[in-house]
């Protein structure tokens, strides 16, 4: 049985109001959600169209993004690009044809149900806009009065919560499920263990570690040695990986996310510089509770792939991961390559509150949760994405 929610004293804040209790309340990371709120998302990743703002409870500051529009939105600001979008442009990665036909056939039906649901039509909370967000420990103990205030706010709008797995919680999702959220499968993403590094025995990462100490052509820098003089060429090598490479649904940091990025250092990038000077691949990952991700990454496409610049850079993450004994969410893709460096893979959910919307609009949930945890978790659990 689903337990009643609380009404409670959480508030929420837009602009001034907003940035002022960014720099007042209990906030890990709070120059990142700072710089987002006082420029506004779209003037800094040019695909994010939502609003920012924050939502304050018992002296904590959690992020929060409000967002409708489905069309041209990054991935993290649009469950539609997330369920819809980008798998339709990844489906010729599906080695199966018959698999690639009837993913096609089931699309149609499914972005009509998302239309229908308004899937976009969403408040979400612990937000941070990035690929993958990383969340406190306690998440589930506030979420009955922090979803009671959104509903009240919002009652229009589906309340989610993105990037849920059970590694480190074996019971987080089921504790969502008891306030009232249904979970719908996400994507599969991988994740390397700090605080019992096996993944360094593996004979990937030694040989990956052995050829970086031995690059003659380019030196490892670090946070220290990465200045904003590198800012266009940063910029530009996550362009070409991540947009130009991979999908235009990925966030599209532009150079002024990265000149404040490195300034105020909301990341902590690391990067392979040649030896006439000019950086050739950077990773920028982000820390909170013990745990990091990636969710910048770039390299120079257009250099042969015999140098290995992205495995390299990679082998570097590592070791670092198992030096501070953290946690690493490697996020999603490149499964065959991330599970030969002895990756853990786990399944990821999305948290939606839906009880609130009119009939139609449930309803219209209620299938899209037939298909994403039907067939959807068995397209994920059998494809090596």
């Amino acid at each position: 049985m689903n337990t009643p929610l609380a009404d409670g004293p959480a508030r929420l804040l837009w602009g001034a109001a907003a940035l002022a209790a960014c720099n007042d309340a209990a906030t890990e990371n709070a120059a990142y959600w700072r710089g987002l709120l006082a420029a506004g998302p779209q003037s800094l990743v040019g695909n994010y169209h939502v609003r920012a703002g924050l939502l304050v409870h018992d002296g904590r500051a959690w992020p929060l993004t409000l967002g409708h529009r489905p069309s041209a939105e990054a991935y993290p600001a649009s469950l539609h690009s997330h369920y819809v979008r980008y798998p339709k442009a990844e489906l010729h990665l599906v080695p199966s044809p018959l698999l690639r036909r009837a993913a096609r056939a089931g699309f149609t039906l499914f972005d009509g149900l998302t239309r229908l649901a308004r899937i976009d039509r969403t408040v979400q909370w612990s937000s941070w806009l990035l690929s993958t967000n990383l969340h406190p420990p306690d998440i589930a103990a506030t979420s009955p009065e922090i979803t009671a205030t959104l509903v009240r706010f919002f009652p229009a709008y589906a309340v989610l919560v993105r990037n849920l797995h059970d590694y480190l919680d074996p019971h987080l999702s089921s504790r969502f499920d008891s306030v009232g959220y249904h979970l719908l499968a996400a994507r599969r993403i991988y994740l390397f263990d700090g605080r019992t590094p096996d993944f360094l025995s593996r004979y990937n990462v030694k040989t990956d570690a052995k050829a970086l100490r031995r690059l003659a052509s380019h030196r490892l820098v670090t946070v220290d040695d990465i200045t904003e003089a590198d800012a266009p060429r940063i910029t530009e090598l996550y362009r070409l990986l991540y947009l130009e490479k991979h999908s235009q649904l990925n966030p599209a940091y532009n150079l002024h996310f990265v000149r404040q990025a490195l300034r105020e250092r909301w990341f902590d990038f690391r990067g392979l510089r040649h030896e006439s000077g000019r950086l050739d691949a950077v990773c920028g990952s982000f820390h909170a509770h013990g745990t990091a991700t990636t969710p910048f990454f770039g390299y120079d496409t257009t250099l042969p792939p015999s140098l290995g610049l992205y495995r390299l850079l990679v082998a570097h993450l590592l070791e670092d991961t198992a030096a501070s004994r953290r946690v690493l969410n490697y996020s999603s893709g490149a499964g065959a390559f991330k599970r030969h460096r002895g990756a853990i893979p786990v399944l990821e959910y999305n948290a939606l509150f839906t009880r609130h919307l009119p009939p139609l609009q449930r309803t219209a949930h209620a299938l899209l949760r037939l298909f994403i945890n039907g067939p959807g978790r068995r397209f994920l659990e059998n494809t090596d994405v």
